[in-house]
């Protein structure tokens, strides 16, 4: 295969320092040069650029090409129909073992981890997928830094196997692992590429973890997929209807753009959903995601986010950064004349394995993967990630380093600080041993360093500029002529679609151009093709909490008045506000609670000139358009109509609590009892001022989920917690079984009454406390969307016990405080681009790596243990 020319020319003079092995064009490996020059002395050009730009040649190519994709899309629609007919037709029969369900496919595949290939067998049920691995394989693929010994191969792939803390993974008959994932712990399936074929999968579960498989061909892919798919996974609901779209389907069909630019998503959650639809993932390190240097400032005492100098051009490459090296780029450009090569700017790429094993060579199981990398030794000292600021100074002005920065510059601080006491070596050039990694005389520590840089993605400079770096990476500059004006173009092979490897029949050519594109880089997929809109000012936006908290004081307070047929005069214990709604917990005489909705649109200014619209839901009634709006309007103001008439509002929810706890059930009352004195002494029966009202004294646990669908509430004497539909009220059905108890919408998991719990902001965690000091975490999954108000009878949401406190369909109480602190300081330990991997390293290597959360967490349960034992 064609290699792209080496970045070193001869202008670059005899005292040019050694580049880092990530951000060079090869990352360095074992005697790589002499297999590299064998290869490219032996291989034919993969793929030709013609010089013949003619009309016709241009128009037959064209045409070509849309045959060759209408062709594959018929052949793609034909097998996923027939595979999504026999899913369905397999699944409605049912049979085979009450546990494993009946095989319905079977073929090879891959899965695909930070550290190796695993290569086996992927089944696929009526209950559950199933990876099944096979020692000894070697795998298809290139893994980063293999070799062409067999037996290293092997190594790699087995070495992919030993995962102690995976739930999913179990010892398999044959000697393997197997990894089993059933079909109702899904939350998606998305189509992935593989070494630039698009051939993979990565299966999304609710407990967030993610597993990437490759199928090897996109016609198998494509059967698997639809197989799924036709088994209709319960928690999937529209992900299985579009996950199978294109890259630039998906970010169409989605509104995350449009949520980034009225500021409800930050910076960095909305480069981390780009780059998930681009098809990155933390599970391929040849993908890894792709985060900008947002600061060029590194060598200053303070750190002055308010100045603009502080920041670097977003709107440029790193390779264009500084006007010489610029210079010296296009020259190279403008004279490159190769009949099989097209022209490129960089030889090198942003991201690449490489890159990601540089930045993280502190951390495992990065650190053994560096290792077997370089043939059992680190790369000179002289080369490694020894400080941010020389990097900086690396990337703008060394031709051939125009690496990005990864996820973690913004998030883990750990990854600079050398928490395994590693020996990586002493430098040549000062006699010092490489140990933590140098920071900008600003930051004090790392942890301030991650802080400030965090803050500065955060900022307003680089929110205004931000559009430009999206156009560069997965944007309408990342290919064509937008490209070359923008100085933005890469080696041919680190594109999509520029070589067909389905096609290659050579295995020697096709292992060699695996090993480019895996150690080489990888463009991400295009998202548009148009200019990337800008986000919103601060100061032109009032929607979306980032202008709130940036400018508390130009918040305006606007009284509301709610109907007593709407539970008006009655204090809230809770208020939750969900899409089009408004949640309000309440309490009665007796302190049982109810539950009232309201509708609530932010941003749809109502009839009397509020920006917000804010009033009774209509019982079992969903009007909405603007016909609708004016009707209601008409009605509000036609003679002798009385607004707070009961049929004009839902009427209160009543939730069948059971008996609450005593002394949470007597405060409830008695603030009821007050709240109802102020009102009658200081205002009329039909209107009331809110600022004469008391906050509420008396906690009742309770939580709303995101949707505005399910409500959680704690606190009764059986120690339980309860799931009730918001829109009626009715228990809902739990999948759950503890040994405490259990009745419908129901479960427990501790001895004493709830005293508090919270939801995770997607709404699929929830985490109990009790008043016999323990803790439970729960999850919920839903089965269907039960937000509508259309009055129409759905089934709701079950609420799941999983993970610490329950586990899925099986027994278990809370755990003490004790437990629970220890698998905090077990999952703190974990980096989020091995999921729940960290058995891939050996025991020795990651002994010692602990945050200050996780020290801090093990200090307290071996506290605990202590006085345990001493009771």
């Amino acid at each position: 295969t064609r290699h792209p020319p080496a970045e070193s020319s001869d202008d670059d003079g005899p005292s040019r320092r050694a580049p880092s092995p990530s951000s060079t064009s090869r990352p360095s490996r074992p005697n790589s040069s002499g297999s590299q020059k064998r290869t490219c002395a032996a291989a034919a050009p993969l793929w030709h650029a013609p010089h013949d730009t003619s009309a016709a040649c241009i128009h037959a190519a064209a045409s070509a090409a849309s045959a060759a994709a209408a062709a594959e899309r018929e052949r793609d629609n034909d097998v996923m129909i027939a595979a999504a007919a026999a899913a369905a037709a397999a699944a409605a029969l049912g049979g085979g073992d009450a546990r494993n369900g009946s095989l319905i496919l079977q073929c090879d595949a891959e899965m695909v981890t930070p550290t190796g290939v695993a290569t086996g067998r992927l089944l696929v049920t009526t209950r559950d997928i199933t990876f099944q691995h096979t020692p000894g394989m070697t795998p298809s693929g290139a893994a980063v830094g293999a070799t062409k010994d067999d037996d290293a191969a092997g190594d790699a792939s087995d070495f992919v196997a030993k995962i102690d803390d995976d739930p999913y993974a179990t010892d398999d008959l044959g000697g393997g692992t197997a990894w089993r994932w059933p079909l109702d712990s899904l939350r998606g399936v998305q189509t992935r590429r593989y070494l630039l074929r698009r051939s993979a999968l990565e299966i999304f579960l609710l407990d967030r973890r993610a597993y990437f498989l490759d199928l090897r061909t996109q016609e198998q892919r494509t059967r698997v997929y639809s197989t799924v798919a036709g088994l209709r996974p319960r928690h999937c609901g529209k992900f299985l209807e579009i996950g199978y779209s294109s890259p630039e389907a998906l970010f169409r069909k989605s509104d995350i753009t449009a949520r980034w630019c009225r500021r409800e998503l930050s910076n960095f959650d909305y480069i981390m959903a780009l780059n998930t639809l681009a098809g990155r993932t933390y599970n391929d390190i040849t993908q890894y995601p792709v985060f900008p240097w947002v600061i060029a400032d590194y060598e200053s005492e303070t750190l002055n986010l308010d100045d603009p100098k502080t920041y670097r051009d977003l709107g440029k490459p790193v390779g264009a950064l500084t006007k010489p090296r610029l210079e010296r780029i296009k020259e190279r450009y403008d004279a490159f004349d190769d009949p099989d090569i097209p022209k490129f700017h960089y030889g090198s790429h942003y991201s690449s394995a490489g890159i990601v094993l540089f930045y993280l060579l502190r951390l495992e199981p990065f650190t053994s993967l560096a290792h077997q990398l370089q043939g059992g030794k680190f790369d000179h000292a002289d080369r490694l990630f020894n400080d941010v600021p020389t990097c900086w100074k690396g990337v703008t002005s060394d031709v051939s380093d125009v690496k990005e920065l990864i996820p973690e510059f913004y998030y883990l601080p750990e990854m600079f600080v050398n928490v395994n006491n590693v020996d990586f070596g002493v430098k040549q050039s000062t006699g010092r041993a490489v140990n933590h990694c140098g920071l900008p005389p600003w930051a004090a520590d790392a942890f301030d360093f991650v802080a400030k840089n965090r803050a500065a993605l955060e900022s307003e400079h680089v929110s205004r500029h931000l559009h430009l770096w999206i156009d560069l990476v997965f944007g309408y500059k990342q290919r064509g002529p937008a490209a070359v004006r923008a100085n933005n173009v890469f080696y041919y092979l680190t594109y999509e679609g520029n070589v067909d490897m389905e096609a290659i029949t050579d295995p020697t050519l096709l292992k060699a151009t695996q090993d480019q594109i895996a150690n080489f880089g990888q463009t991400p997929s295009q998202l548009t093709r148009k200019p990337h809109p800008r986000r919103m000012s601060a100061e032109d936006t009032f929607g979306g909490s980032h202008w709130l908290l940036a400018n508390p004081h130009g918040a305006c307070r606007y009284p509301l008045r709610v109907p007593p047929s709407a539970c008006g005069g009655i204090p809230a214990v809770h208020v939750a506000v969900a899409p089009e709604r408004a949640v309000l917990v309440v309490v009665n005489s007796a302190g049982s609670p109810q539950i009232v909705t309201h509708r609530w649109l932010p941003n749809t200014p109502d009839s009397s000139a509020l920006p917000f619209t804010f009033e009774p839901a209509r019982d079992g009634r969903r009007e909405t358009g603007t016909m609708a709006g004016f009707f209601r309007s008409v009605a509000r103001r036609a003679v002798g109509a009385d607004p707070e008439l009961p049929d004009s509002a839902q009427a209160p929810v009543p939730l069948a609590m059971g008996a609450l706890a005593p002394e949470l059930a007597s405060s409830l009352r008695r603030h009821h009892r007050d709240a109802q004195s102020d009102c009658v002494s200081n205002q009329s029966p039909h209107r009331h001022s809110p600022s004469t009202l008391r906050a509420p004294t008396p906690r009742l646990p309770c939580e709303v989920t995101p949707d505005g669908s399910i409500v959680v509430v704690g606190g009764g004497v059986d120690g339980g917690v309860r799931a009730f539909d918001v829109r009626t009220g009715v228990p809902v059905a739990s999948e759950a079984r503890s040994n405490v108890g259990h009745v419908s919408g129901h479960v427990s998991g501790h001895v004493g009454h709830v005293t508090a719990l919270a939801l995770s902001d997607d709404g699929g965690v929830l985490v109990t406390a009790s008043s016999d000091s323990s803790l439970a975490v729960w999850t919920l999954r839903s089965s269907g969307s039960s937000g509508d108000d259309s009055g129409s009878e759905r089934p709701a949401p079950p609420l799941a016990g999983a993970g610490v406190g329950v586990s899925m369909g099986g027994g278990g109480v809370g755990v003490s405080m004790g437990d629970a602190m220890a698998r905090a300081a077990r999952e703190a330990e974990r980096h989020p681009a091995t999921g729940a991997a960290r058995g891939y390293a050996p025991p020795e290597h990651h002994a010692g790596e602990r945050s200050a959360v996780a020290h801090a967490l093990a200090s307290g349960v071996s506290k605990g243990r202590r006085a345990k034992e001493g009771s």
